[in-house]
């Protein structure tokens, strides 16, 4: 029946899971929503893949859509009350903001192995997927589950994506965090910046690994239309500055303020 409803929205992988071998970080993010963290007695995890081959950009192949956060809200908007007409009981919506270690509860759902990127690959979409989980007062067993549960599984650690990351040899920030900093940066992040062509985030460890590129040959895309349309691979400084609010504040990267990425497209242009 979960199939069913997630054909629907073009979710291929998910798998049910009981909540007791979660690993729980924040009881209290449950707690928001109305309901005790105890009554939780499964998780449905889910991927949700957002590659598309548009090119070379300065932008992380994440953030060249609209804020998945916008898409998961929508679709725990259309899907939680389905579910609950169908199974009873509560059903809550996770994506990012989530009170559980989603990569660790992911692998164990069977969707992929977790990389040294810290990242979930997938054998279909490769790392290029976001993370989600519905969480319910069902036993897993009424959602489907077989009653096993995977221990987590892991890459090769062929270390080429630590090779490849181009601020670990200098000990510094992930690159994509240094382009996501406020204020002014230092000298060493800028050169970074400039030299990685980066306005917002950083894609060189995803890109490096041997499992990701079997996925980039295979040409596999995200069949999901919302990260499809409204594309950004490159931004301009002209055309940041044209956005309304309304179209800013869509993207994934409006989070930091205009001023973050305007001062990031400022050192490219140099």
């Amino acid at each position: 029946m979960l199939r069913d409803y997630f054909a629907e929205e073009k979710i291929e992988y998910f798998g049910v899971i009981p909540f007791s071998v979660c690993r729980l970080r924040r009881p209290d993010i449950i707690e928001r929503k109305g309901v005790s963290a105890q009554s939780i007695q499964s998780a449905v995890m889910f991927l949700i893949p957002y590659y598309v081959h548009d090119g070379a950009g300065n932008i992380s192949l994440y953030a060249r859509a609209g804020d998945y956060h916008h898409y998961s809200d929508a679709l725990f908007e259309r899907l939680l009350p389905k579910l609950e007409a169908c199974f009873g009981g509560r059903f809550l919506g996770f994506a990012d903001k989530s009170p559980i270690e989603e990569n660790v509860a992911a692998s164990m759902a069977g969707l992929g192995k977790l990389g040294d990127h810290y990242m979930l690959i997938n054998e279909t979409y490769g790392s290029f997927v976001f993370l989600a989980e519905i969480l319910s007062t069902n036993p897993p067993e009424a959602l489907g589950w077989d009653g096993k549960t995977a221990e987590p599984s892991y890459c090769p650690h062929c270390g080429a994506c630590k090779r490849a990351c181009p601020m670990m040899i200098e000990g510094m920030d992930c690159l994509s965090a240094v382009t996501q900093k406020k204020g002014v940066l230092s000298d060493a992040e800028a050169y970074y910046i400039k030299k990685y062509g980066s306005a917002w985030g950083c894609d060189a460890c995803q890109l490096a690994c041997p499992l990701n590129q079997k996925v980039l040959q295979m040409g596999t895309e995200t069949p999901i239309d919302f990260f499809r349309e409204n594309r950004i691979s490159s931004l301009t400084a002209e055309a940041l500055g044209e956005m309304t609010d309304d179209e800013f504040r869509a993207r994934a990267f409006s989070w930091r303020g205009k001023a973050t990425l305007l001062r990031n497209l400022e050192i490219l242009s140099r």
